[in-house]
């Protein structure tokens, strides 16, 4: 029998895509292995950086997700469009 792990995000107050992807390389992803995943995607006209950050004593890991402005306006997507791509 293989064991799991779960995550648990107790988002009382929100929480974005960037702060779970920073969560995530917290707790040990490897940033290379998320960029290698959302490549598979398809979808361009981002670049992921990280940093380690420090706000009101606490630490961790601050995601930037950065679009290529010229991209934008081609790259809206509806929730139709986004659950395409994931199910592919």
């Amino acid at each position: 029998m293989t064991s799991k792990r779960i995550v648990y995000f107790d988002c009382f107050s929100g929480i974005s895509g960037d702060m779970i992807l920073g969560a995530l390389v917290d707790l040990g992803v490897d940033l290379d292995s998320i960029r290698k995943g959302l490549m598979g995607l398809g979808v361009n006209g981002y670049t992921i950086k990280s940093r380690r950050v420090k706000r009101n004593g606490i630490t961790g890991t601050k995601i930037d997700v950065i679009s290529d402005i010229s991209s934008r306006k081609e790259h809206q997507r509806s929730f139709r469009d986004i659950k395409n791509i994931l199910d592919k």
